[in-house]
């Protein structure tokens, strides 16, 4: 026999059996022995030499000693291609972690529907009922709004509101207990009391349903912060502005600013009332309190936090993913409704949070989460909105796309709900399963990928817990970080140099089948297609610098494919 035929595994022959030369056979141990006898009978040990190929003895000798992935990496290092993807991938930046999902979704309404014999024959029997207290309610309204227009009868919007005009809007304020009435609040049970302006300038409040505000006009009749989408309601924005409101527009970043700037200016004079805030931003279940805006806490005064519950039977008036006219109804067939209100000592900042806003509000929020007996999480009004278009995009148990926005904001460099929601639709397009994630497979075949080392090594990057699928909070990591990081930029251009092989104006579907090939030998042309037709956004059968950007920003994870060219 030719002894480069047979190659031998070494580790199991003698020193004296291996010789000096390339041996002949290969050899293993095998055990042999009496089953029912001792243990060293068992183990004696039998060697036997058989020949099998040399490219079989290699590779055995090989995932003997290293993993598949050590192996795989040896064989690309041979052709010289591991190096350039690993110092590809080596580009993007580190992707924090988020930590686990919560189990709590902090805006699903617990009792959406009217279920059960009782609750059924009640909402029939109340339903006339609830006519009335609508009518009730219409009328006050009205008798509010009309004396609101007295009131303020030649005042200029923004300004101080004068001590007779604050006494006039008494019945205003009178008449907002009575619609409070009529929706069942009979009797409210305070704990604790306001502070004076001069003690605590500013208050916050948790914020579960619409009710909220009204009772406050009827107890405190504060100053607040209100949306500008509020002023276009006739009757409801009259009475609003009466509590000289501090308007701001929610999608924009001055008006925010300029908002912070006139809640410090009221809070420090006398001749303003107290400063109302429900720093959540969003109405909740009341079983968590989300991330807190920073706008309260800006100024550095002193806080009263308040907090509101409504204890329930049979139906939770919380306003979060149910609509209005559902909550109306409801509240309006249930023969009572309960609601209790707590002040809570007043909160001063301490001279490293007058400096530390966030600081100071993560302090007033676990003081009111104690209170309420409830947790903390990082949910912002965008994660509700995540969580809506889930639905409308008929992803099962739309909770699982919540991703803690508030956290997502502070560790992801500031990514808006906007971008966020843009790869929602991107996870979803991948079809995700019930519990809200993606598989290798589902992510390769959306992408048009061969199952190959980059592919694999890419979805690691949101696989981090090494399961074999991501979950969306996961994935929302990942691509915000590539595209947050301050050189992707210029690694787009550097990568779309490397693909245009010819230095022309655009990149052709030859070149770009060049580029893929680098990372990924084995795609086939049919994807290198798919591919193309997916980056190229004109029918002119070429890439431009536009088209290659527009790509990566809405597939920043793929950037490495394409940097391989510039090693």
């Amino acid at each position: 026999m030719d002894e480069d035929q047979f190659p031998l595994l070494s580790q199991h022959l003698k020193p004296e059996e291996r010789g000096v030369s390339s041996p002949r056979f290969s050899g293993i141990s095998i055990l042999v022995g009496n089953p029912m006898g001792s243990i060293k009978e068992l183990h004696k040990e039998v060697f036997v030499k058989i020949p099998i190929s040399t490219q079989l003895a290699k590779n055995f000798s090989r995932f003997h000693n290293e993993s598949p992935d050590s192996v795989l990496k040896n064989e690309l290092d041979e052709d010289g291609d591991f190096m350039r993807m690993q110092k590809a991938l080596d580009l993007l930046p580190n992707v924090p972690t988020l930590g686990k999902q919560p189990s709590m979704d902090p805006f699903v309404n617990t009792t959406p529907n009217i279920t059960g014999v009782y609750e059924t024959v009640k909402t029939v029997l109340l339903a006339p009922v609830a006519v009335v207290r609508m009518l009730l309610i219409g009328l006050l309204l009205l008798v509010g709004f009309l004396n609101t227009k007295v009131a303020l009868i030649g005042w200029e919007k923004g300004g101080v509101l004068q001590p007779w005009r604050r006494k006039l809007m008494g019945f205003t304020r009178l008449c907002a207990r009575g619609i409070l009435y009529c929706f069942g609040f009979y009797w409210i049970r305070r704990v604790g009391k306001p502070a004076c302006k001069d003690v605590a300038p500013i208050v916050v409040s948790n914020h579960v349903s619409f009710i909220d505000p009204l009772f406050y006009f009827y107890e405190l009749f504060p100053s607040i912060v209100s949306s500008k989408a509020h002023d276009r309601f006739y009757l409801v924005g009259t009475i609003i502005r009466s509590m000289q409101v501090i308007p701001v527009d929610k999608l924009s970043a001055e008006s925010r600013k300029n908002a912070t700037l006139e809640i410090k200016r009221r809070a420090a004079s006398m001749e303003f009332p107290s400063v109302l805030l429900f720093p959540e931003g969003t109405t909740t279940n009341g079983k968590a309190l989300i991330a807190f805006k920073q706008g309260a806490f800006a100024p550095g005064f002193p806080i009263q936090p308040v907090v509101i519950r409504y204890p329930f039977a049979h139906f939770d008036i919380s306003w979060g993913d149910i609509s209005l006219c559902d909550v109306l109804f409801r509240m309006l067939t249930q023969f009572t409704n309960f609601m209790e209100v707590e002040y809570l000592p007043v909160i001063y900042p301490s001279a490293r949070e007058v400096q530390n806003p966030s600081e100071f509000s993560d302090r007033v929020r676990d003081e009111m989460a104690h209170a309420l007996g409830v947790p903390v999480t990082e949910h912002t009004h965008g994660d509700l909105m995540l969580s809506l278009h889930a639905r409308r995009l008929c992803l099962n148990s739309p909770s699982n796309y919540m991703v803690e926005l508030g956290r997502v904001e502070k560790q992801v460099l500031g990514l808006r709900a906007g971008a966020v929601k843009i790869f929602l639709e991107k996870f979803a397009a991948m079809n995700p399963t019930s519990c809200g994630t993606v598989s290798l497979n589902q992510f390769v075949k959306w992408h048009h990928m061969p199952k190959c080392w980059m592919s694999k090594k890419i979805f690691d990057l949101f696989d981090k817990s090494g399961q074999g699928f991501t979950t969306f909070r996961e994935f929302v990591a990942v691509m915000g970080s590539i595209t947050k990081s301050k050189e992707f930029k210029s690694q787009m251009k550097a990568a779309y140099d490397a693909c245009n092989l010819q230095n022309s104006d655009c990149i052709s579907q030859l070149e770009l089948e060049k580029c893929l090939k680098l990372s990924m030998p084995t795609i086939s042309s049919a994807y290198v297609r798919a591919w193309f037709s997916k980056i190229s956004q004109h029918d002119d059968g070429a890439i431009s610098w536009e088209d290659f950007q527009v790509f990566l920003e809405t597939n920043p994870e793929l950037l490495p494919i394409f940097m391989v060219g510039t090693f």
